[in-house]
């Protein structure tokens, strides 16, 4: 993929709605450092896109735009959590923006959220300062396939009028086992998860608290308040 293309949807992403602009795309276009991320992430479509994207959250630009401006900032308190939670919520809409440019011009896109789960690694790998933080890799490519629409969750549950509705028991078993009816139609879990169970069965494995998981996510945090994460 060439520069003034990438460049084009990178700048697609940043003409999304902005808070403090705390985010960076590393373009990874060496074939070394694509193989090394494909060693950590496992996934053969990294090897096959055309551009591969690390999404980071970017609190150290941030901290020295900060410094800047003066030397009495939020990033010097213990916690800020709405500041946090508003810059994920930004980076959601420029890697939003960067598919619906990349779709506009013809691309595929897939997003792996290996980016979050292996940021530790990632981080060592690309040796990253204190203050950014992957967290979405998005690849770019060839498309392949039109893939037909994905289980949603029915409207009136998504939108709420003059206050809030909760969902009934009946009405989650029963959007369980219509998502379970469309993705085994396309047999979606075993070609993109290679899980030969079904819906039900993956959601357990995805939703499990066991040890394992506990000691992972401990770690995970452990990492991300180390690096600025202080929710």
């Amino acid at each position: 993929m060439s520069e003034e293309v990438l460049g084009m949807i990178v700048e697609s992403g940043q003409s999304a709605p902005s808070y403090f602009q705390a985010y960076s795309i590393i373009w990874l276009r060496s074939d070394r450092l694509v193989e090394a991320v494909y060693d950590v992430c496992g996934s053969e479509s990294i090897k096959q896109a055309s551009a591969v994207l690390l999404i980071c959250l970017d609190f150290n630009r941030l901290s020295v735009f900060a410094e800047t401006v003066s030397p009495e900032h939020f990033l010097k308190l213990d916690t800020y959590p709405a500041e946090t939670l508003l810059s994920v919520f930004e980076l959601g809409l420029v890697v939003e923006n960067m598919v619906i440019a990349s779709e506009a011009l013809g691309y595929g896109t897939l997003l792996l959220d290996c980016g979050i789960y292996e940021c530790e690694r990632l981080s060592a790998l690309l040796k990253l300062p204190t203050g950014v933080i992957p967290m979405i890799l998005l690849l770019i490519g060839e498309k392949d396939e039109t893939p037909p629409p994905r289980p949603r969750w029915p409207l009136q549950n998504i939108l709420h009028i003059d206050g809030y509705k909760p969902v009934t028991v009946e009405e989650a078993r029963k959007y369980i086992e219509n998502a379970d009816q469309i993705l085994s139609t396309e047999n979606y879990l075993k070609k993109y998860a290679n899980f030969s169970g079904t819906y039900p069965e993956y959601l357990a494995e995805q939703l499990r608290a066991d040890k394992e998981i506990k000691q992972s996510y401990a770690a995970l945090s452990a990492f991300l308040r180390k690096q600025g994460i202080k929710v």
